[in-house]
């Protein structure tokens, strides 16, 4: 996968109450996706025993399997977003959900550097993007709104609809500090939803019901968190600011780009704003709006300060301001979304330094077009970039690539 995760003594005790340890022999030789019957061959093993173990795991939230043309193919998932999210979609009678919160509670929020935060988020491409509450909308938006990005239309164009626990409430109320907001939050759709209803992980909805969930979670202030990218948008998260992973990464460990920004910006209007202290400041899960001083600049003693840089422009502060003091406007610079999700991998990859790792595993028979796909990113990328990407492969055609598309503009050097 396109991101790392710290080897700490937390983790290891995790692994180990997870896996059994025939489990983990087959976990450490998948490649992060394969087709089952094709891995059965390399490992030589009896198909249907192989698919009884891989359903064992995937009822457990271990892998991830799908169906795609008639194959069942399976994943190692990866600690975030993965077997962390899989182990608290519910409590389970089979495993020790209490000592497994609080070692993932070390894992994730208590360790001083954050190294799995700076593993899994540090980039600017990542795997949740924030979607813009359409209520907080103008009546007239200057300019277009696509179904990818409205929250509702996902919900009702699914051709499958899920919901599981929010696994971050879920977790933080196995440690006694859960937040008031509902649960029951956790959407997911088509093939995901399909894979999670499988392996026992979320119950089937209509569309209507899982509008009902959203319309829900907005009245609550909850932001809407979707898969980062434009087609087959696999999953809708409803988030808080106090549970939330992702938002944790934020606020704690100051990585502001965890989340992709939607393509709007809150603004604040400094002649409508009181300054209060219960409105936008405490509703923003991000922390981007704080209350300042105003030093008898404004028309009252506090007023709220954005910082337009950490604004998810998620419309939550919107909803909440009783003084009709903010509004969203279309941001400068548009976010880049990937359209699918290997777009997404491939730019994670590229991004991280993970190249050679994707290219061994997930492109290892995926054919030309994904091949195609990872090119067509390099030769889009900064020449910085590309090279920093390719250079652990040491591949004479890659840098023959860069040369060609940067020729003029600067020289590649030999490996």
């Amino acid at each position: 996968m396109p991101t790392g995760a710290p080897d700490t003594p937390a983790l290891r005790r995790i692994l180990r109450l997870l896996f059994s340890e025939e489990e983990a022999a087959l976990a450490a030789r998948l490649p992060s996706i394969v087709a089952v019957d094709r891995l059965a061959r390399d490992l030589g093993r009896d198909p249907v025993d192989l698919h009884a173990q891989l359903t064992s795991m995937a009822q457990r939230g271990l892998v991830l399997d799908l169906e795609h043309r008639g194959e069942r193919w399976v994943a190692l998932a990866p600690v975030v977003i993965g077997f962390f999210e899989f182990t608290f979609m519910r409590v389970r009678d089979d495993a020790p959900m209490e000592e497994l919160a609080e070692l993932f509670d070390e894992y994730l929020f208590t360790d001083d550097e954050h190294r799995l935060a700076h593993a899994v988020f540090a980039g600017s491409v990542q795997v949740g993007r924030s979607l813009v509450r359409e209520e907080a909308l103008p009546a007239r938006p200057p300019t277009e709104v696509l179904a990818w990005e409205r929250a509702t239309s996902i919900v009702a164009d699914a051709r499958t609809v899920a919901v599981s626990a929010c696994p971050c409430r879920t977790h933080a109320g196995l440690l006694d500090r859960a937040c008031d907001a509902p649960v029951r939050t956790c959407l997911s759709f088509d093939g995901a939803a399909e894979a999670l209803l499988r392996a026992d992980l979320a119950e089937p909805i209509s569309n209507d019901e899982g509008l009902e969930i959203l319309a829900s979670a907005k009245a609550a202030g909850l932001a809407q968190t979707a898969d980062n990218v434009k087609e087959r948008i696999a999953y809708l998260c409803n988030c808080c600011g106090c549970c939330c992973g992702m938002m944790q990464a934020i606020r704690d460990a100051g990585l502001h780009d965890a989340i992709v920004s939607s393509n709007w910006v809150a603004r604040i209007d400094p002649d409508q704003c009181r300054g209060c202290r219960d409105g936008c400041v405490t509703a923003c899960p991000a922390t981007a709006i704080e209350r300042r001083d105003s030093q008898g600049q404004g028309r009252r003693a506090y007023w709220a300060v954005l910082d337009a840089e950490r604004c998810l422009g998620c419309g939550v502060c919107v909803d909440r301001c009783r003084f009709e003091a903010l509004d969203l406007v279309p941001r400068e610079q548009r976010p880049y979304t990937p359209d699918s999700t290997l777009d997404r991998m491939i730019a994670m990859a590229v991004e991280r330094g993970k190249l050679g790792d994707l290219l061994l595993d997930t492109l290892d028979g995926a054919g030309p077009v994904a091949v195609a796909r990872l090119l067509q990113h390099l030769e889009r990328s900064s020449l910085g970039t590309a090279l920093r990407a390719i250079e652990p492969l040491r591949s004479v055609f890659l840098r023959g690539l860069l040369a060609a598309v940067h020729r003029g503009a600067a020289r590649v050097p030999a490996p």
